[in-house]
């Protein structure tokens, strides 16, 4: 495993009115020695190392603190799932996770606080609202972009700094 090399990832978020986040993140990475590939034959050895995957995801959640609307709230890894992209040596890792929140009348918002890093390869994120909801500030390192009024796009490069913090304001 010391041949898989992180290449990107990508961050789905969908918000619901009832303030329920479905967060879906993609890890890419080039395996010279298709570790997973390996992996992917044996379903035992498969499931044991998802569940480690899983775990380790979990604990980075846990480091973190996300809340939403001033409460503190536990995202928790539901799922993992490993695909190949066009060969062996091009896996991803897919981590399915959720958490909710209380909505409230007018500006919700979500706000995640972490330790200052320097991303290792490019990152993106989508946060899609539901449709008639409106994003207002956004706060995170990199490029933010609001496409229509409901849908934010975060972009880290490799290399980039990352602050440790976001914050999205939002009224559903």
């Amino acid at each position: 495993m010391e041949d898989l090399e992180p290449l990107s990832a990508m961050g789905l978020f969908v918000v619901t009115r009832r303030l329920e986040v479905y967060q879906t993140i993609i890890f890419d990475y080039f395996d010279s020695e298709s570790y997973y590939y390996g992996l992917s034959e044996d379903m035992e050895k498969l499931e044991a190392e998802l569940r480690k995957l899983a775990a380790s995801m979990q604990s980075f959640l846990d480091e973190e603190e996300v809340i939403l609307n001033g409460a503190r709230v536990r995202p928790r890894v539901v799922g993992v799932d490993l695909g190949f992209r066009s060969s062996p040596e091009e896996p991803f890792i897919t981590y399915f996770i959720y958490f909710r929140g209380k909505p409230v009348k007018g500006v919700n918002y979500y706000e995640n606080i972490y330790e200052n890093t320097v991303a290792e390869y490019p990152i993106t994120a989508y946060w899609f609202f539901p449709p008639r909801s409106s994003v207002g500030k956004v706060e995170a390192s990199g490029e933010v972009e609001i496409i229509g009024s409901n849908i934010v796009v975060l972009r880290v490069d490799e290399g980039e700094k990352i602050y440790g913090y976001e914050r999205i304001e939002f009224t559903l």
